[in-house]
């Protein structure tokens, strides 16, 4: 469980880029003594660079921090995979799957887990959700930060995901805007105060990221052929599902399955009655597996292009 790692800083644009690039040259440089001046930002920018690599499943920890030092880090699958196919971090998908590991993360990131799994408000305001949060970690976590700590990552979170109405001005040249407002999740308006959860169109998603996060939520099969089966209901409710990730329902749900379906083809995905249930069913595959279909479609529809 953890708090603050983020020293009250977004991800910013070209962050995860300049953490990645240079953990995959030499990853002892990511955490060196030059590190803020390799990355070209301050200090607590730099741990802050390091915290989102790891709760965004880009990097992992190979090691306790020991005094005077900072952990080690190494690419995971799915970091070496970015690397190499969306480098600059310019294809929607790399981005929603990131925020699928943000909602799957209560170790690094619990506040974002918390929002997007247990605090299902449509709309509310920020004292609100702050307050929320302070309740559910009194209630369920015997160690418990500061109420400070709380009202900090409630406040980052909000920044990072709301477009803000009206928009001030320099909002379309702000460098300090988190690139996961584009994903439209949520919007603040800025006159009430009030912030408003956000649906995306099922449809618009990319076909392979509904079997990246039923397989972030139901990691395990008893089906030797390496399916798994889910009823809608369960895929709208489950943590880190997709109903808990987008905001969708077991409608909106069936929607968005029948064309992944349809664009990836049933052996990787079908919607199927059973027990007069619809269920999906999809095959039983590592994360990183599902990033990497995305991305070869990608290719591939470029190359017949």
């Amino acid at each position: 469980m953890r708090f603050g790692g983020h020293e009250t800083f977004v991800v910013r644009e070209g962050w995860l880029h300049k953490g990645l690039s240079l953990m995959n040259e030499d990853a002892r440089r990511l955490t060196g003594p030059f590190a803020q001046d390799e990355l070209g930002v301050g200090k607590n920018m730099a741990k802050s660079i390091r915290h989102w690599l790891a709760a965004t499943g880009l990097a992992e920890r190979t090691g306790a921090a020991t005094k005077g030092e900072q952990p080690a880090f190494k690419p995971t699958a799915l970091g070496r995979l970015v690397a190499e196919r969306d480098p600059y971090f310019l294809l929607p998908g790399t981005w929603w799957m990131l925020h699928v590991n943000l909602v799957n993360s209560p170790g690094d990131a619990y506040t974002w887990w918390w929002f997007f799994n247990h605090f299902r408000r449509p709309r509310f305001e920020r004292p609100v959700c702050q307050e929320g949060l302070i309740l559910f970690v009194e209630m369920h976590e015997r160690r418990q930060p500061g109420r400070r700590t709380l009202q900090r990552d409630v406040s980052c979170l909000l920044a990072m995901y709301a477009r803000t109405y009206p928009p001030a001005q320099s909002d379309p040249e702000d460098g300090n805007q988190s690139p996961f407002i584009e994903l439209g999740l949520l919007s603040h308006f800025r006159e009430s105060g009030t912030f408003r959860r956000n649906t995306p169109i099922s449809e618009s998603l990319p076909a392979e990221l509904l079997g990246y996060t039923l397989s972030c939520c139901s990691n395990t099969t008893d089906d030797p052929a390496g399916y798994s089966d889910l009823t809608f209901r369960q895929c709208a409710s489950a943590p880190g599902g997709p109903g808990s990730a987008f905001g969708l329902n077991a409608e909106q749900l069936y929607g968005y399955a029948s064309s992944s379906s349809a664009a990836l083809g049933e052996e990787l995905l079908a919607v199927i009655s059973l027990a007069g249930d619809r269920r999906m069913r999809f095959r039983t595959l590592a994360t990183a597996e599902w990033a990497k279909l995305y991305y070869q479609r990608l290719r591939d529809t470029e190359l017949a292009a």
